[in-house]
C-alpha cells in the first residue's frame, strides 16, 4: 500500500479565542487524515491557550507553540517560524479565523504531480455567522502573477499548497512587512512560477470570514509604518513590471506610487514621501529621463512645502509612459 504524504497545517495566531476552536474542528473533520497542525501563538492574551491545549491532549496531530523571540513578532514571523518546525512533504498555511471544507486538503493533494510545485484553490466569503457572500475569484485570461497583483487573481494564505520541497530555497514571508504580507510573498513566488507547475482548482474549499468593520477602519487611518509596508511592496512590483516589459502593469504601480507619495505629503509623511519619490526616480532614470526631471522638481517642492496639490497629482497620475 503506497504511504499518504504528511500535511503541515500552520495556523499563526493571535487573540482568536472566539473563532480558532471552529478552525480546529474543520482540521479533525478533513476526510484526508495524514497531518500535522502547529499551532503557532504570535503572543495571544485573550485565552487562545486555553481553547487550543485540549485539541493537542486529545489528538497528537495537533501541536501548540509559542513564537520565541527569535522570529520576529507578527504573522509573518509566526508563519515562518511554523514551516522550520514542520515535518510535512507538503504545506498548507491557513488563518486562525477560517474553516476548512472536509474535502479541502483531499482534493488539493489529488491533483499533484512530480512536475506540479503548487495547488490553488478558490474559497468562499461569509460573513461572522458563516452566511455566503460570493467567492474568491481567479481570472485564467491573466497570468497568475499579472492576475495577483490587479486583484484579478483572489488569491490569500489559504489558498496554496506548497510542495515542501519548492519552498526549501526560497525566502519565505518577509517578517520586516507590516501590511500586504501574503501579497509581498506571492507575488514574488508567482513572478517566477512557471505555469506548467501550478494548477488552480475552481472549486470553493474553504470558508473566508470577512471582517468589513476592521477592515473599513484600517483603511481610513494612515499609518506611517503600515504605508511603508505598501510603497515597498508597490516598488518591488513596478521593477518587476518593467523586467516584464508589460505596459499595463508599469503603469498600474507608477500610477500607485505618485498616490503613496502624494497621501505621504498630504500626512507630513516625510520619510515615506521621500522613499516613494527617490524609489520612482531611480526606476525611471534609465527609461524617461523628463519624467525624472519633473518629479525631482516638483516633487522636492512639495517636500518642502509639506502639501501637494491635487492638480499637480492628476498630472503625473495621467502621464502616459
Amino acid at each position: 500500500m503506497q504511504k499518504q504524504p504528511l500535511v503541515s497545517i500552520i495556523i499563526p495566531t493571535y487573540n482568536r479565542a472566539h473563532l480558532i476552536g471552529e478552525t480546529l474542528d474543520s482540521v479533525l473533520a478533513q476526510t484526508y487524515q495524514n497531518w500535522e497542525c502547529l499551532v503557532v501563538d504570535d503572543g495571544s492574551t485573550d485565552g487562545t491557550e486555553a481553547i487550543v491545549q485540549p485539541y493537542v491532549k486529545k489528538d497528537v496531530r495537533f501541536h501548540y507553540h509559542k513564537r520565541p523571540d527569535t522570529h520576529l513578532s507578527g504573522g509573518n514571523g509566526a508563519r515562518n517560524y511554523g514551516f522550520a518546525l514542520s515535518k510535512g512533504d507538503y504545506i498548507q498555511w491557513f488563518d486562525d479565523d477560517d474553516v476548512m471544507l472536509p474535502g479541502f486538503l483531499k482534493s488539493k493533494l489529488s491533483v499533484f504531480s512530480e512536475n506540479i510545485d503548487i495547488v490553488i484553490c478558490i474559497g468562499s466569503k461569509v460573513d461572522k455567522n458563516l452566511n455566503s457572500q460570493g467567492v474568491l475569484s481567479v481570472d485564467d485570461a491573466m497570468s497568475l502573477y499579472k492576475g495577483f497583483v490587479l486583484w484579478r487573481n483572489q488569491i490569500i494564505t489559504n489558498c496554496v499548497m506548497f510542495k515542501r520541497q519548492f519552498l526549501i530555497d526560497k525566502t519565505l514571508f518577509n517578517p520586516q512587512i507590516l501590511r500586504g504580507q501574503e501579497s509581498e510573498f506571492f507575488s514574488r513566488l508567482f513572478f517566477e512560477l512557471p505555469t506548467e507547475r501550478f494548477i488552480i482548482l475552481h472549486e470553493p474549499l474553504f470558508l473566508y470570514r470577512q471582517h468589513e468593520t476592521t477592515k473599513s477602519v484600517k483603511n481610513e487611518v494612515y499609518v506611517a509604518d503600515l504605508k511603508k509596508s505598501e510603497i515597498y511592496i508597490a516598488i518591488e512590483n513596478l521593477k518587476r513590471s518593467l523586467i516584464l516589459k508589460d505596459n499595463d502593469l508599469i503603469q498600474y504601480f507608477y500610477r500607485l506610487l505618485i498616490h503613496f507619495l502624494f497621501r505621504a505629503i498630504e500626512h507630513k509623511d516625510i520619510a515615506n514621501a521621500k522613499y516613494a519619490l527617490n524609489s520612482l526616480v531611480k526606476i525611471f532614470k534609465p527609461y524617461n529621463l523628463w519624467l525624472v526631471m519633473q518629479l525631482q522638481l516638483l516633487g522636492n517642492f512639495f517636500l518642502t512645502q509639506k502639501r501637494g496639490y491635487y492638480k499637480i497629482e492628476r498630472y503625473f497620475k495621467a502621464y502616459k509612459l
